[in-house]
This record gives structure tokens, sequence and C-alpha cells, in this order.
């Protein structure tokens, strides 16, 4: 979780990679748990309400990947850590 992940980054400092994958938008998510027909309202509600207070932290993390495209944010990820452990 991000908590979780922003405390390596605390310990660790320059010697870890905080890495955020975020949605397009909040009103995407809700379509994609929408679509997927496997949560009441109630908790696709309690689940946007969490990514909006999480999203509010992507800022702390070293990289932000938006996941507007599984395969390009897959893609985008393995560059940034590639590079990472390369450099």
């Amino acid at each position: 979780d991000f908590v979780g992940g922003l405390n390596i980054k605390k310990i660790y400092g320059d010697r870890a990679l905080a890495i955020f994958i975020m949605p397009p938008s909040v009103d995407a998510l809700r379509e994609r748990l929408e679509k997927r027909g496997t949560d009441t309202s109630e908790v696709i509600e309690s689940r946007l309400a969490k990514a909006e207070h999480e999203m509010s932290f992507a800022p702390q993390f070293d990289v932000i990947i938006e996941n507007d495209d599984f395969d390009k944010a897959k893609q985008e990820t393995y560059e940034v850590i590639k590079k990472f452990i390369n450099s």
C-alpha cells in the first residue's frame, strides 16, 4: 500500500524507487469498477474514496505512472525500473 511504500522510501532514500500507479481519473476508475460487475455500489464508493485519498499522496513518490492503457503503463514501469537499476 502507499503508506508502506512511503515508509520504505523514508528508510532507504535514493536507494529505493517509489512508483505510484494511478488511474487516469476517479471517473475512469469508477467506470472500470462498474464494468467489472463484481462489487456493490457501496463497495465501489468505498474503493473510490480510498483511491482519491491515496491519489493525494502521489506527488510524494518518485514516479507517477498513469494507467490509462495497461500495456503502455506496464512498459513505462519496466523502463523506469530498468533505468533505476542500471543507474
